[in-house]
């Protein structure tokens, strides 16, 4: 893979991350309409998901900042009940992950 087609590729998955679709499948998609080599790399798919995780760290860092001040003054508040739910939510995806592997 060249630089510009990892441009390209970065912008996709930036691009559609915070729509309601998939940004593998659209890397997937890409990687089709490029003629990128599928599944080769697996050092870029993990830098590109890393820095969408970072910049949704600091897109939203103040409020993540207000959460764990909440949580840390432990005591229960609307931040402990919001993160509570957070991991009650999280219950279901481990039971599938541990039964299916």
């Amino acid at each position: 893979m060249d630089w510009l087609e990892a441009l390209v590729l970065g912008l996709v998955q930036g691009l559609t991350e915070f729509l309601p679709v998939s940004s593998s499948g659209h890397l997937a998609l890409g990687r089709a309409l490029l003629g990128v080599e599928p599944g080769g790399d697996l050092s870029f798919e993990v830098t590109v998901h890393a820095a969408t995780v970072l910049a949704t760290i600091v897109v939203f860092r103040k409020q993540i900042w207000s959460l764990l001040k909440g949580l840390f003054k432990f005591k229960y508040n609307d931040e402990t009940d919001y993160i509570f739910k957070i991991v009650v939510s999280m219950i279901p995806v481990a039971i599938v992950g541990l039964f299916f592997k």
